[in-house]
């Protein structure tokens, strides 16, 4: 366990605008930046990240937190697995040990980490030895057996599903696992004789298999796991957790439709690649897209299904405001063929000179036109136009215009008065919804507002209130007044760590920095919201006595009761003056 000065010290060595700046772009605006939150499925700027306070909040969805929590939500990792990131970044040597993430589904994890086991030490075995000269004879090395994990599975019905038993697993969980089926209550290996290539989810673990025939066999090529309670395809996408480090730092994604493409990518020196799973490309694989760089190329398949691949593709990016780049293989090659073929440089070249936009617009529609037919030129001009019309980069649109001017010959002023006079569309930065509030849960916001900022306010708390009459406030003004008793200070960004895994208090601290307020205290004002909740907590006491006395009848009960609600009224009458 890492004390609390480390973390500490760790966090403040980091400055959490420059963190979040290498996964999102953010825009200066006034005091704070701004970008689009990672956490849903955002359109415009709605993430708040504050330098002074070294915390980020989305207007939106609620997401709130310091450097180790935005880690620990965008990489899907834990908290010490991103304190152990930070800390990395900010040159501190700490030792988390082997941090296990406790899942709901440990069972399944545990059951394809040992199943990896088994595959990988089959390879390397006698029996092994015909899958590893088809893998050579593909171009793949002991070395890229070894990073990705490649096994085997043998030609035995059920060798793995004796392991697992032997390993204490019912009968319900190996099913469960989907590597495991059920012929007239005989249970048997699903994968038999296939080259095995693991998939794994967004942090590295193995959830599912991709197993390939190698030896002539006639059966379906490819076997590819069923959907479990840990493989969700469309949830997913091959390489990621490989790939986002090396998509970081060179702010580009290359998105490939198969495993196999990515792998041979790889062997050419292209290592910021991912895949998709054999599904169609959905919101939530573009948004995971997203999270590595906004620099999108796309490199399918170049036949039919992979232009087709390509074009659901760009309409999912472009809902997030990403215009991607485009690669497409001659032949019907897929990228693994054209390595292959040409070798990996002429690959690089392909990729790093990519078609924008509108060149491949251009390239489908010059296929369905006869451009030497007058009607038919001027039926492709003028869908050209309404493309470049769609066009929101200035440039790429002047640029397209002049180059359909070129290519056509006809007068650029011409084409130019074709396009509507669009008046190009200011993002908003979404700011936080001002919602009317009784003076009492305002001053509830109000005094946490400055408990947050301030020990002479967290002492007038102390002193002169016992109970917050809302739930998740009362609770975190209890932990910010536990933290400064603990540590003799207050500051918001090391107050998230402490919270750590209290989701409902980190957010509501989100939504109170959030308020737009004084930055100084006014110390006649904290009087006043303490003497607005303490007014609350007696006039909820107050109805209290008053129910209770409709409903006794004992005479000296009564007169108690009455004699309480009589001192309340008292005392808030005295407040009055």
């Amino acid at each position: 366990m890492i004390d609390n000065n480390t973390l500490n010290e760790i966090r403040n060595n980091l400055d959490i605008v420059d963190v979040i700046s290498s996964y999102l772009t953010l825009t200066s605006k006034g005091k704070n930046y701004f970008g689009v939150c990672p956490f849903h499925d955002d359109h415009s700027p709605s993430m708040s990240v504050s330098k002074e306070k070294q915390i980020y909040t989305c207007f939106s969805c609620g997401a709130t937190g310091n450097v180790f929590k935005f880690i620990q939500d965008y990489e899907n990792i834990s908290f010490l697995e991103a304190v152990k990131k930070c800390a990395d970044m900010a040159s501190i040597s700490v030792n988390i040990g082997q941090a296990k993430k406790v899942n709901k589904h440990q069972d399944l994890y545990d059951i394809y980490e040992l199943s990896q086991k088994f595959y990988q030490n089959n390879i390397q075995t006698e029996k092994g030895k015909k899958a590893k000269e088809y893998l050579k004879s593909r171009k793949l090395d002991e070395n890229i057996i070894k990073e990705f994990g490649i096994g085997l599975s043998l030609n035995e019905r059920d060798m793995l599903t004796k392991l697992l038993k032997s390993k204490k697993y019912d009968d319900k969980t190996l099913i469960r696992s989907g590597l495991i089926n059920e012929n007239n209550y005989v249970l048997n290996d699903v994968y038999r004789n296939r080259i095995m290539f693991p998939l794994y989810d967004l942090s590295g673990k193995v959830i599912g298999y991709n197993g390939r025939i190698y030896n002539g066999e006639t059966e379906n090529k490819y076997i590819n796991s069923k959907e479990t309670d840990i493989f969700k395809k469309r949830e997913l996408l091959y390489n990621y957790h490989r790939a986002k480090d090396e998509a970081r730092k060179k702010k580009q994604i290359i998105l490939m439709e198969g495993p196999m493409d990515v792998i041979r990518a790889y062997t050419a020196g292209v290592r910021n690649c991912v895949a998709t799973l054999g599904t169609a490309f959905g919101k939530e694989q573009a948004m995971l897209v997203r999270k590595l760089s906004d620099n999108v190329i796309l490199c399918f398949d170049g036949d039919d299904a992979g232009l087709k691949a390509t074009k659901s593709a760009i309409e999912e990016l472009s809902k997030l405001g990403i215009t991607p780049k485009i690669v497409r293989l001659e032949n019907n090659s897929d990228p693994d063929e054209y390595i292959i073929k040409n070798g990996g440089d002429a690959f690089i070249n392909r990729i790093n000179n990519p078609m924008n936009i509108m060149e491949f617009k251009e390239s489908l529609l010059k296929k369905e036109y006869n451009l030497d037919k007058k009607e038919e030129l001027a039926n492709y001009i003028n869908t050209m136009i309404k493309e470049i019309d769609n066009i929101e980069d200035d440039i790429l649109k002047e640029v397209s215009i002049n180059k359909l001017s070129e290519e056509t010959n006809v007068d650029v002023n011409l084409l130019k008065s074709k396009l509507t006079k669009k008046e190009k569309v200011k993002i908003e930065i979404k700011q936080p919804k001002k919602l009317k509030l009784d003076k009492y849960i305002k001053s509830e916001q109000y005094l946490i507002y400055y408990m947050l900022t301030s020990k002479e306010v967290i002492k007038m708390y102390q002193k002169k209130i016992t109970h917050m009459p809302t739930d998740t406030y009362r609770h975190l003004a209890f932990q910010i007044d536990y933290f400064y008793k603990t540590n003799g200070y207050i500051d918001v960004a090391d107050l998230i760590t402490y919270l750590k895994d209290d989701t409902e208090s980190i957010k509501a601290v989100g939504e109170i920095t959030s308020l737009d307020l004084p930055l100084e205290v006014n110390y006649d004002e904290i009087d006043d919201y303490l003497n607005n909740i303490r007014e609350y907590n007696e006039r909820q006491q107050s109805n209290i006595y008053k129910k209770q006395l409709k409903n006794e009848m004992d005479y000296k009960k009564k007169l108690e009761l009455a004699n309480k609600a009589l001192e309340i009224r008292r005392r808030r009458e005295e407040y009055d003056r």
